[in-house]
């Protein structure tokens, strides 16, 4: 069997998405966004990975520059799509509430 994509080591085949990706918190009603973990993004580490950037779904959310994906937090309506698909032995992808002030998003 083929498998498109493997989640995480031992992980999720994408079985999990039709009943809520166990792997993911509960939706607790929060607003989220993407925030993607540099120390565990392929991208980051210098691999080839586009996942995140070519599954998002919504226009400009999730981009690709130089071979580094960025979410713009500002258009990311927090679908975890990328945080579903992200194929890195240890997700890259957290799904966070925003930050609420200028202060806590530069930290």
């Amino acid at each position: 069997m083929v498998r498109p994509f493997a989640r995480h080591a031992g992980g999720d085949d994408g079985a999990g998405l039709a009943q809520g990706n166990p792997s993911r918190p509960a939706d607790d009603g929060t607003p989220k966004v993407a925030i993607i973990q540099g120390r565990f993004c392929l991208a980051y580490q210098g691999g080839v990975c586009f996942t995140c950037s070519e599954r998002c779904p919504v226009p400009d959310a999730l981009t690709t520059e130089k071979g580094i994906p960025t979410v713009h937090a500002d258009i990311c309506t927090g679908c975890g799509i990328c945080h579903d698909l992200c194929p890195a032995p240890r997700n890259a992808i957290l799904m966070l509430a925003p930050p609420e002030t200028p202060a806590l998003a530069r930290s």
